[in-house]
């Protein structure tokens, strides 16, 4: 926390000082603006030209000025956003506030673990990991927490995510060039468009005109001061309004290649910002090398290639200038050759686009990742077998607070499948969490909350939190039902690692008991590691059958002067202790 702490003050006094020199340059810049009307003023009234060249000059520094003035607004957002960064970080992890999206946009019931996990939503995984700003970046994040990677995939992560952790003040800027780049889902979908979209061709003829008329009406200017002939004022007309009409019958071009947005521009410069500094950064990893390969591929530097079309979207935007738009236009087709380097730019370099904005969102996953792991250095990076070992020590709910999470240490290396029995309230749906989400971000290759772990990646299926449907018509014993099959349908075809706690509610208790046993039966017979939690201590017989592949585990309750005590640490065996009735006694329900 010291750090940001640090980096808080640190850009809190940069931002005063920006702020103090752009008011100053601002005042500046008004007194220029009122001096020009006044010099102007006594050039018309003394008809003097030196008052004239003064103004001239003037509005030369009132431009500068204004250049000044709009790079201090920029630096004065950037650092803003800085101390932000390091604003949320502390109220995170100081007063666990979580400023973060939280990816309700991502929250499904039919996925196989994300709803029963906790994946997404308020006080999610997503939402405590999360440090991502733009739509992509936010999307490449989901997606690693929903999907499943290779054994390979995983460790170059790992390996990427222990080089970026140590890269603070570079995951900082990334994300706060990513959060002045406005790059939300309708200008991700707009930019998409663009480049799938082919290039207009244009004629020949177009093309021609376009570099001979503003050139003939160029010499008919100069032979009208140089030889005052009348008839040419009529031609220098005519030629500026067939200048001026050509670049009309090109508008509608424009207007599709601009997409009906306003200062596009100023995204694709982010984008470019945030490029340049992945480029200029030493990496060590394979990762984080290949993205730079990919930015530079074809003699390319994507960095400044997007600059320049963030300047040739600047200039068409200026379409929608009148005074633009005619002068220029009238003159020298401005803006149809603005059009013309446009696509050009589009048809040779089109595909940098969507590339960059692709390894921006994967670069802003990897940062959350990054981010969580320097947040949380005594977390440990597991070790991958494929040797079917899967075993962890001191494992906790990373989404626990420290001081009351209490971690336990499981291995399902010698038997792969466990039945966990404990009475209410004793921890059985934690664990489960638990070991759900570390192995979550096991296979992503984030570290976990453990001191030391080993394991291989498995599709993960759990079913601990299902609803009913009324809209569906379905009721929480089908819908149940529906999971239960689909887990057992996915574990004939592929080992998997399977959560499920306290299974068919929704029956009466021989139902229950006979359809527990039969899933744990079904299960065992394929490749199935996990978990099943239940009450009902006759199943934990099933052990008794298949002691190479079952094993007892459990949480105990204790009475200690006539109150309940939990300690929320596993234990080998059968739950002995119940507490039901307990409660219910010493809440006067039941007598």
């Amino acid at each position: 926390m010291e750090i940001y702490n640090k980096r808080q003050l640190l850009f809190n006094t940069k931002y005063n000082a920006i702020r103090s020199k752009y008011k100053i340059v601002g005042a500046i810049r008004l007194i220029v603006f009122f001096a020009i009307i006044y010099f102007f003023y006594l050039a018309l009234a003394n008809a003097d030209t030196f008052y004239l060249y003064f103004t001239g000059g003037l509005i030369v520094a009132f431009l500068v000025l204004l250049r000044v003035h709009v790079e201090y607004s920029w630096k004065m957002r950037y650092v803003q956003a800085l101390k932000e960064i390091n604003t949320d970080e502390l109220a995170f992890l100081e007063e666990d506030n979580r400023p973060f999206d939280a990816g309700e946009e991502f929250k499904t019931t039919e996925h196989p673990y994300a709803f029963d996990l906790d994946i997404f939503g308020h006080k999610s995984l997503y939402q405590y990991l999360n440090r991502t700003a733009t739509f992509i970046g936010k999307q490449k994040l989901a997606d690693l927490l929903k999907g499943k990677l290779t054994s390979e995939a995983i460790l170059d992560n790992q390996e990427a995510i222990k080089e970026l952790s140590q890269k603070v003040e570079w995951r900082h800027e990334i994300n706060a060039y990513s959060k002045l780049s406005n790059l939300d889902e309708k200008a991700y979908a707009r930019l998409k468009k663009w480049s799938d979209t082919a290039v207009v061709p244009i004629s020949k003829l177009g093309r021609a005109l376009s570099y001979v008329l503003p050139v003939l009406l160029g010499i008919s200017i100069v032979l009208y001061f140089l030889l005052d002939l009348d008839f040419m004022g009529y031609v220098i007309s005519t030629l500026f309004s067939f200048n001026l009409i050509l670049t009309l019958s090109q508008i509608k071009n424009i207007q599709a290649e601009l997409g009906g947005a306003d200062k596009v521009h100023e995204t694709i410069e982010s984008c470019s910002s945030i490029i340049k500094r992945i480029e200029r950064e030493t990496f060590t990893t394979d990762k984080m090398k290949s993205y730079i390969s990919e930015l530079n591929k074809d003699s390319f530097q994507a960095s400044k290639e997007l600059k320049e079309l963030s300047k040739l979207f600047e200039q068409l935007e200026t379409v929608a200038n009148i005074f633009v738009m005619v002068v220029f236009n009238g003159f020298v087709q401005y803006h149809v050759h603005v059009l013309y380097r446009f696509l050009d730019w589009k048809k040779s370099k089109g595909h940098l686009v969507p590339k960059a904005i692709e390894i921006i969102g994967e670069v802003e996953a990897l940062n959350s990742l990054a981010n969580f792991s320097y947040n949380n250095r005594h977390y440990t990076f597991p070790t991958i077998n494929e040797e079917g070992e899967m075993k962890f020590k001191d494992l906790g709910h990373p989404l626990l607070n420290e001081k009351k999470r209490v971690c336990n240490d499981i291995n399902f290396s010698n038997q792969r499948f466990v039945i966990l029995t404990g009475s209410n309230m004793s921890g059985k749906s934690t664990f489960l969490r638990t070991i759900g989400v570390n192995l979550v971000l096991a296979s992503i290759g984030a570290p976990i909350c453990a001191t030391k772990a080993t394991f291989f990646p498995l599709p993960l299926f759990v079913s601990m939190r299902l609803t009913d449907s009324l809209e569906d018509s379905e009721s929480y014993f089908y819908a149940e039902v529906k999971r239960l099959k689909m887990i057992i349908e996915q574990v004939r075809e592929e080992p998997c690692f399977v959560l499920l706690d306290e299974i068919l509610r929704g029956t009466n208790s021989d139902d229950k008991q006979s359809g527990t046993i039969g899933v744990i039966h079904k299960l065992i017979r394929e490749k199935t590691y996990g978990v099943i939690a239940t009450h009902d201590l006759e199943v934990c017989e099933t052990t008794n059958k298949f002691p190479d592949i079952l094993i007892n585990k459990c949480f105990e309750v204790e009475i200690k002067e006539d109150d309940l005590h939990f300690d929320y640490k596993i234990r080998d065996g059968v739950c002995q202790n119940k507490n039901a009735t307990f409660i219910m006694k010493k809440m006067q329900i039941i007598d």
